[in-house]
């Protein structure tokens, strides 16, 4: 008897942890929704209440634009973001997607916690003078900034001139940050193009236009992908060659790589990580 009743015990609980399992599969599903799924189901009513021109709670500057399924910021380097409501969440799908719980949503009120937990309080306004801090075209932060140095450098092999200009190309790299508001968005750059010029006594030794792309062996794949060739510029020379050193790094941070460029007489280049 003991037997039988042991053998009811191990199965009864055996089906009772099958059950706990799959109920808390399918509550974890429900929680992590694919964003595809989210914007299908989304909450249309409370999208629609949130259209129109927003202002933060307590100075009553422009905060954000709702027109659509789009959300703009009074910032010409910040860029739209596509967004959807769903339960008591707004998403917000840039670079990345976040979610940030909504507090209270009214007509003229939209209260949310940004990233940091903290309270982000919105009014909703009619005041048309303010539409002008969203008329503009997004630009990349680093617009029209070139560099330029041009060295005359003596060498025992006679003197040399070096050329070098940076300046930007039509290839952006997006950088996620945060605004005053604690809200992710995306600012966008524009990489260069590093050109190198180098004259001895008036006749060519070496021209070429250098990318990032080119020191992929030396720098990890994901880094690369969300960086600028920032700088490059003559260091100094020896005996047997000139060199250069190339920032590759993160826009507006101080994470970099530097690469340093050998360039001989006879217009040879080699580079390696410093």
């Amino acid at each position: 008897m003991d037997n039988v009743f042991n053998y009811l015990s191990v199965k009864m609980k055996r089906k009772l942890f099958t059950c706990i399992s799959v109920l808390l599969i399918l509550l974890t599903a429900c929680r992590n929704r694919g964003a595809d799924y989210q914007q299908q189901n989304e909450d249309k009513q409370a999208k629609e209440m949130l259209q129109g021109l927003w202002t933060n709670g307590e100075n009553s500057d422009p905060a954000m634009l709702v027109k659509g399924d789009s959300i703009f910021y009074p910032d010409s380097a910040s860029m739209p973001v596509r967004f959807w409501i769903y339960q008591d969440t707004i998403y917000l799908q840039g670079q990345n997607v976040h979610g940030y719980k909504i507090e209270k949503q009214a007509p003229h009120l939209f209260k949310f916690a940004n990233q940091n937990g903290d309270d982000v309080k919105l009014t909703k306004t009619n005041d048309k003078a303010l539409y002008s801090a969203f008329n503009y075209h997004v630009y990349a932060m680093n617009t029209f900034l070139e560099q330029s140095q041009d060295t005359i450098i003596r060498t025992d092999l006679g003197y040399f001139e070096s050329k070098v200009h940076v300046q930007t190309t039509s290839d952006k790299v997006v950088k996620s940050t945060y605004n005053d508001n604690g809200v992710e968005v995306d600012n966008m750059y524009l990489d260069n193009v590093a050109a190198l010029r180098l004259y001895n006594h008036g006749t060519p030794v070496f021209a070429h236009d250098f990318r990032k792309q080119e020191f992929q062996s030396l720098i990890p794949k994901d880094f690369l992908s969300r960086s600028i060739l920032r700088k490059m510029y003559f260091t100094h020379a020896d005996a047997k060659a000139l060199y250069y050193y190339v920032i590759i790094g993160i826009p507006d941070a101080d994470t970099t790589y530097v690469i340093e460029l050998r360039v001989t007489p006879d217009g040879r280049m080699t580079k390696k990580l410093k």
